[in-house]
């Protein structure tokens, strides 16, 4: 055990126990109505009216209000609708009961780190590989907290917590 009191059997225990906890919020309800302010807010972008971002703002007070970072990064020319619809799809496994949130969060870290983390990594064997498991765990963590932080954090009703979880769509 190390200084912070963590281990191989502490880690595989709060596993089990994220693993086992149950959602305290209807990820299927929550997913579509994501899924469907991005749709409504993507054809306001596109619309020949000129919409600000203001106007399309007020269209959507609970959305932007519950998830200020996925606005943003909707509103922008262009983000990762790849990411985006992946976190979505993790929620509608989630409500269908296909998947744990612990399993959603792990699936969508590892899709960030292949996306972003593993490109800027030196290759250098097996200190890659702890370091890539280490940051496999951490972006799990981060991008569930800011992935189910997006998706689930919109699917719990909670702000997006970070630009990572505002790369998501579809």
């Amino acid at each position: 055990m190390n200084n912070l009191g963590v281990n191989r059997e502490s880690i595989t225990a709060l596993a089990a126990q994220a693993e086992s906890k149950p959602l305290e919020f209807n990820a299927s309800e929550r997913s579509a109505f994501v899924r469907k302010s991005i749709q409504q807010i993507k054809s306001m972008k596109a619309s020949s009216v000129g919409y600000t971002k203001e106007d399309i703002k007020s269209g959507f007070p609970e959305f932007t209000e519950q998830y200020p970072g996925l606005f943003e990064m909707v509103m922008k020319p262009s983000y990762d609708e790849k990411s985006l619809g992946l976190m979505i799809n993790m929620l509608d496994k989630m409500g269908a009961g296909q998947t744990s949130q612990h399993q959603a969060s792990i699936k969508v870290g590892q899709h960030l780190m292949n996306e972003y983390v593993n490109p800027v990594l030196p290759p250098t064997g097996a200190a890659t590989s702890a370091a890539t498991s280490a940051a496999t765990s951490a972006a799990t963590s981060a991008a569930t907290g800011a992935a189910t932080g997006a998706a689930t954090g919109a699917a719990t009703g909670q702000s997006t917590p970070t630009a990572s979880a505002d790369t998501i769509d579809q």
